[in-house]
């Protein structure tokens, strides 16, 4: 990939990751998740299709566990503890794109013994 692609696309998901993180802003529980799942979803979406690109596979990865759990929750079937879940994936993404150290496996395994049941329904 050119320079100039991992900029503008390192770009791109920086400001998706705070507009995560502004809609969070708003929000203090799963009912609050819930009313703007379909807003937070358009983020983990291109985020989960443009940081693997960019060479961020494990932001990807977040990403794209949470963009199937928002899309459960779009579709009335909200996962339980989502809006911790989400702050803790976004905290994640934020520091992994930020280049602070994370701890992608704990988050990764929370996740799947978390929603395992549900991941497994998509």
């Amino acid at each position: 990939m050119s320079e100039e692609f991992l900029r503008v696309a390192k770009k791109e998901v920086s400001d998706d990751i705070a507009e995560i993180g502004n809609l969070l802003r708003a929000c203090s529980g799963d009912s609050d998740i819930s009313k703007n799942a379909a807003e937070i979803e358009k983020h983990t979406h291109k985020i989960k299709g443009l940081a693997p690109m960019m060479g961020q596979i494990e932001i990807g990865d977040v990403a794209s566990t949470l963009d199937a759990l928002l899309k459960m929750a779009i579709s009335g079937n909200m996962p339980p503890d989502l809006f911790h879940s989400i702050k803790k994936s976004h905290q994640f993404m934020l520091d992994t794109i930020d280049g602070h150290e994370s701890d992608f496996a704990s988050l990764k395994s929370d996740l799947d013994k978390k929603y395992s049941a549900f991941l497994s329904r998509k």
